[in-house]
């Protein structure tokens, strides 16, 4: 009985451990950077050379149920802040540099976007690597 409690604590404090990893890999910003991630490999490989993003948001987890603004910042951050509904007061916020691994952001990227609303981003090739080109 004894051993069973432990394996089971244990079990426990391993599936608490897995949603604190899950739930922090996966806020809007991140979710973003994942999305550049996979395009500009696609582009890459494609030979193409132009490609757009679609970002849906998602409100769960770690999301914008409502309005949101989406930075990118000439070679930094990435960054979604979440907004009341009526008010536009800032809710939350998620940032993350995962998407310089593999894009080039030479210049700051700014847009405000309505609920549910996706945010489109252009990515170019550019020598041996892809750029940011716009964000909308």
């Amino acid at each position: 009985m004894a051993f069973a409690a432990a394996v089971l604590g244990r079990c426990r404090l391993a599936f608490v451990g897995v949603l604190a990893f899950v739930s922090a890999c996966s806020d809007g910003a991140t979710r973003i950077a994942h999305d550049i991630e996979s395009a500009a490999g696609a582009l890459r490989r494609s030979g193409e050379a132009r490609h757009s993003i679609t970002h849906t948001p998602r409100s769960f987890p770690d999301g914008c149920s409502g309005a949101y603004t989406v930075q990118l910042s000439a070679n930094s951050t990435l960054v979604v802040w979440c907004k009341r509904s009526g008010s536009g007061a800032i809710t939350s916020s998620h940032a993350t540099t995962y998407h310089l691994r593999f894009v080039k952001v030479p210049r700051t990227f700014k847009v405000d976007k309505a609920p549910g609303v996706p945010t489109i981003i252009e990515l170019a090739r550019e020598n041996s690597g892809v750029v940011v080109t716009d964000v909308r």
